[in-house]
């Protein structure tokens, strides 16, 4: 095996962990990438205006609205009216968009399970801790971002258009 650093070996862990997932989104029939990130995402956090949504998925506004209109269409996701505001739409899952996302979830949780049965059971444990380590990490990185390097201006354009925070090394 090749060695790494920690940051290329965390980086190359979640882009095979992508990669895979991606492949493996079979229940998502005729449901892109994109659609099922918006599934998962309104799965995880309930009814939300479309500007919180694209902001939580890290997506461009007009690139989300595209896909929620599509996932409206197929009967996944809903548009209710804001009782507090009646110019915002919050967005929800359907009855059918639930089960697409329990689908979904059980695909993928699947998958990790069959890549964890390759890690020797003695280390199951050990992992377990360090990614619950790393969960906690992250989150707190996504909260309460650390300073972005000199290196660059802080910010850069992120995939489908959404808005990342630069660490150049």
């Amino acid at each position: 095996m090749t060695s790494f650093t920690t940051g290329a070996l965390l980086r190359e862990v979640a882009r095979l962990h992508t990669h895979l997932q991606r492949a493996n989104v079979a229940c998502c029939a005729g449901t892109t990438v994109t659609q099922c990130t918006v599934l998962t995402e309104l799965g995880r956090s309930g009814p939300v205006p479309l500007a919180e949504l694209s902001r939580r998925i890290g997506f461009d506004k007009s690139w989300t609205s595209r896909a929620v209109e599509h996932l409206v269409q197929d009967g996944l996701v809903e548009k209710a009216p804001s009782q507090t505001d009646h110019r915002m739409v919050r967005l929800s899952l359907s009855t059918v968009g639930e089960q697409r996302v329990r689908d979904l979830n059980r695909t993928l949780n699947g998958l990790s399970e069959r890549v964890l049965e390759r890690v020797p059971a003695t280390e199951h444990e050990g992992v377990q801790k360090a990614l619950s380590l790393l969960l906690v990490a992250l989150q707190a990185e996504v909260e309460h971002p650390s300073r972005p390097s000199d290196a660059c201006d802080g910010l850069a354009e992120g995939e489908k258009g959404g808005t990342v925070r630069c660490s150049c090394d």
